[in-house]
């Protein structure tokens, strides 16, 4: 077992780093951050989540919402090390993010590259844009 010293400005750090994170978590807000774009026929979902595996991610469409769940591990230093920062977050998430209108959610794809998940919800026929002929006389 590993004993770890903290010295008194590391102890002072760590507590302003507590304080700044407040009650709903880590500054920045929700995990994973998004971007919600409308890409004509579907709305596109960007959520960076780098250190995932795709095994690990699961991507939903319920009614008007997007479910992005999933787990991120941490390597451990192992018994012989200790962290001197730890700032990456470990664990489950869930992102449940409502999107601007009806879907057609048997359309949705997804795509997982480089750390970003990239989700296209296809938007219900309704909803679409449509061009209109102009008649001339």
């Amino acid at each position: 077992m590993a004993f770890v010293y903290r010295g008194p400005f590391e102890q002072i750090q760590a507590e302003l780093e507590r304080m700044a994170e407040g009650p709903s978590g880590p500054p920045g807000g929700v995990y994973p951050p998004v971007n919600v774009f409308d890409a004509g026929d579907a709305y596109v979902v960007k959520a960076e989540i780098p250190g995932v595996v795709a095994e690990q991610i699961d991507v939903n469409v319920e009614d008007d919402m997007l479910v992005i769940r999933g787990e991120r591990m941490a390597a451990s230093p192992g018994e012989e090390g200790a962290y001197h920062r730890r700032e990456r977050g470990e664990g489950r998430f869930r992102r449940v993010v409502r999107m601007p209108g009806r879907l057609a959610t048997e359309e949705t794809r997804a795509e997982y590259r480089d750390g970003v998940l990239t989700v296209h919800v296809a938007k219900a026929k309704e909803r679409r844009p449509q061009r209109v002929a102009i008649q001339t006389t």
